[in-house]
């Protein structure tokens, strides 16, 4: 019995633990990812909506991140080029997620990003520089990285041998959002 009560606190570290985590809630107004894509007409496509998960613990470190978002809410200004897209990506509703692996940042906050990007049923890995500024309460987590979108198996998009979409396109975000408990249940 007594060795039960010595045990205890220790099987609820963990509990303990995972509260202390917090995940940064996401102001839309003041965040943005774009996709800029180099074609015969250059144009950037905005993400109108996407699930972003951050972790922060209690010395305000980021510990984790998991972004999800649909392509059909990746929207370009032109109603068929989204709809060619989507068919492009095999039609339905396809999904993208970047799951973060590896964190690393000096302490003015530049520093690289490492983790999995996936979709179109393919898993890359990705490496990219980040700034992170906490400022009042709110992170702003902003970078950028160029990706081929070959290597997750699409093709070169070309039509009537005129419009070429290059297979390098620039994902640029910023992140800014506050620290919130997570809701338990």
């Amino acid at each position: 019995m007594k060795t039960l009560r010595l045990l205890a606190p220790l099987l609820l570290l963990p509990c303990v633990l995972l509260a202390a985590e917090r995940t940064l809630k996401i102001d839309r107004s003041r965040s943005f990812v774009d996709v800029d894509v180099n074609a015969t007409k250059n144009f950037t496509a905005h993400l109108d909506a996407y699930d972003a998960k951050v972790g922060v613990d209690d010395a305000g470190k980021i510990k984790g991140a998991v972004f999800t978002f649909k392509f059909t809410d990746l929207k370009t200004g032109n109603d068929s080029r989204d709809t060619a897209m989507i068919k492009w990506l095999g039609g339905g509703t396809p999904e993208g997620r970047f799951e973060l692996g590896n964190l690393a940042l000096t302490p003015d906050g530049q520093g690289q990003a490492s983790g999995r990007l996936i979709f179109h049923g393919v898993t890359e890995r990705i490496e990219f520089p980040v700034n992170i500024v906490k400022t009042d309460g709110a992170y702003t987590i902003t970078g950028e990285t160029t990706i081929n979108y070959q290597d997750w198996k699409l093709k070169v998009i070309r039509m009537a041998l005129v419009f070429t979409v290059s297979p390098e396109v620039k994902i640029r975000f910023k992140l800014t959002g506050v620290p919130v408990e997570e809701p338990k249940g």
